[in-house]
């Protein structure tokens, strides 16, 4: 077999074997990189932005539940823990802040608590949402997740409250 592609070779004039030399040295390997490894590379950064984004976001949810923790601690006793206001109160003020119709799930568990889902709401009025309600809507949050959503400046959250006490 190597025999006969030696003489296939040697059958070619000068000019076509430095043609075939160039081919296998140069386009084979460039048409490697273009349709192989630069796919899997770019794929490789993007990767690498979304979990650096991740733990900027991560970061942020840290720093904002500090800054929680010290706001609790500079005013001791200053909200008293109030009656959940249960599943309808907490889908009333949904509707108030025009949220209700981002929700995907909102169930309660046989202790009290609460399981809420959205797939897809803005960032900002969720947090305006859960701001005003926090201090008197009588639950605690114990889960709190959040990701980037598809489109710029919405997050898909989950939230788990526990009545308060």
């Amino acid at each position: 077999m190597i025999d006969r592609l030696i003489d296939r070779l040697l059958q070619l004039t000068r000019r076509e074997r430095w043609l075939l030399a160039l081919m296998v040295v140069i386009i084979l390997p460039s048409l490697v990189w273009l349709l192989g490894l630069a796919p899997l590379n770019e794929r490789r950064i993007a990767a690498e932005r979304a979990r650096q984004d991740s733990h900027l976001m991560a970061l942020w949810v840290l720093d904002r539940a500090a800054e929680q923790a010290q706001l609790k601690a500079a005013t001791p006793g200053a909200v008293a823990a109030m009656p959940p206001i249960g599943i309808s109160g907490l889908e009333q003020s949904l509707v108030l802040a025009g949220l209700r119709q981002r929700v995907r799930e909102l169930a309660g568990d046989g202790d009290g608590g609460i399981g809420l889902r959205f797939d897809s709401v803005v960032f900002t009025e969720l947090m305006v949402w859960l701001s005003q309600n926090d201090p008197s809507w009588g639950y605690d949050i114990i889960g709190f997740r959040l990701q980037r959503g598809p489109e710029t400046g919405t997050v898909a959250a989950e939230l788990t409250l526990q009545p308060q006490g």
